[in-house]
């Protein structure tokens, strides 16, 4: 079995000795190469390929945020992690433009370690040839939306201002639409109504912005005017995404819980649209067998609605961070396993928006082993509460 090419690159020779010494256990399985600088890291690159990029965002000559661009454009194969001394939301949020995951030094060896495996893992599921095909027999998938590449590219410029930005966001009547019903929503729960998108995008946040036009743009493509079933699904999304959001690790991680909650079941709209007699198909096999809607797609289609909205994600180039709770939101083994992270929030929050909504779209037999794993890692009445509060608080 091929070892996987780990790209380390950092200007200061003590962090990429301390990384080498570190990771020197995994050797066994990762073929590890060590840059000093951004453009050393290319020249490695045009030598041989990597599965991961492993980056300081702030280095003299080439800093993280280009070499990653360049990466971007010249690799796309590989995974983009960003190893930085800065925490700055406007470090992160430019970063977010280029890279898949963003980790704070300093970093200990096992979690650069499973952020490094996690990468790996969705590369290999958006590179899996069965999943390919499956997509490939559904017909076109659209190109990221136009205004979440325009909003990508202004954030990764440190000068951008709020009016730049709310110039983007208003070339989209649906994005601005669903900003402002979002902001003056219980959600927010401000004293005055706002009308001023450039005030919206202040109050809501940049990258809560990004994430909504996404959501938009998803269901603008498969779903469209599709009627009860497709409501219900926008609706189930949407209640998902503040429970996430509330649900999140950590207050850093909120916004990546929402966006991952707003595009948790985007496969199963693509599948709506594109393969509904296939999909149809699979929801009497779940309830003649008994098994989970998720098994069932897996055995009449060869793949689930996950794996087809991570498989759409990734195509779009978003973070990892926000692919991987998509993919295994279902997944029991992946749900939480070093703990309460990301997926399980997103999990969570999927299993109690379907609870406390009557129309909410079918779940699995093994939400109750889920959320009996997830107890062990918090408080269930806590959570449940927490979801009732965002049920009543609906937009």
């Amino acid at each position: 079995m091929a070892l996987s090419e780990i790209l380390f690159v950092d200007d200061e020779p003590d962090i990429l000795a301390g990384l080498r010494n570190a990771l020197r256990r995994h050797r066994a399985r990762w073929n590890m190469r060590f840059a000093l600088g951004g453009e050393a890291g290319l020249r490695e690159l045009e030598a041989a390929p990597c599965d991961v990029i492993v980056t300081d965002m702030r280095m003299p000559g080439m800093d993280g945020l280009t070499l990653l661009g360049q990466v971007r454009q010249g690799h796309p194969q590989a995974a983009r992690l960003v190893l930085s001394g800065h925490a700055e939301l406007d470090a992160v949020v430019r970063a977010s433009s280029v890279a898949h995951q963003y980790l704070l030094k300093p970093c200990d060896a096992d979690t650069l370690c499973a952020a490094i495996d996690r990468a790996l893992a969705i590369q290999a599921l958006l590179a899996n040839d069965q999943l390919r095909r499956v997509v490939g027999g559904l017909g076109t998938l659209p190109a990221a939306p136009a205004v979440y590449a325009a909003l990508t590219a202004a954030l990764a410029d440190p000068d951008v201002d709020i009016r730049e930005l709310a110039a983007i966001v208003t070339r989209d009547m649906g994005l601005a639409a669903r900003m402002l019903h979002l902001v003056n929503s219980a959600y927010c729960g401000l004293a005055q109504r706002i009308s001023s998108i450039e005030t919206a995008i202040t109050i809501l946040g940049l990258n809560m912005v990004r994430h909504l036009d996404l959501t938009v743009e998803v269901f603008r493509s498969f779903g469209g005017s599709g009627g009860a079933e497709f409501d219900a699904l926008e609706r189930h999304a949407s209640l998902t995404a503040r429970i996430a959001r509330k649900l999140a690790p950590d207050r850093r991680t909120a916004d990546v819980a929402f966006a991952a909650g707003l595009l948790h079941d985007a496969g199963k709209l693509v599948l709506m649209r594109r393969a509904s007699g296939a999909y149809r198909a699979a929801v009497e096999l779940a309830a003649r067998s008994g098994t989970s809607l998720f098994e069932a797609e897996r055995a009449s289609l060869g793949a689930t609605h996950a794996e087809i909205g991570a498989y759409l994600l990734g195509l779009w180039d978003l973070p990892h961070a926000i692919i991987e709770p998509v993919a295994y939101h279902h997944t029991l083994e992946r749900i939480g396993p070093g703990g309460y992270d990301t997926t399980a929030a997103v999990a969570l929050a999927d299993l109690l928006a379907r609870e406390v909504t009557p129309d909410a779209p079918q779940g699995r037999q093994g939400d109750a082993e889920v959320l009996g794993k997830l107890s062990a890692l918090g408080d269930v009445a806590r959570w449940r509460e927490t979801a009732l509060e965002e049920a009543r608080a609906s937009v």
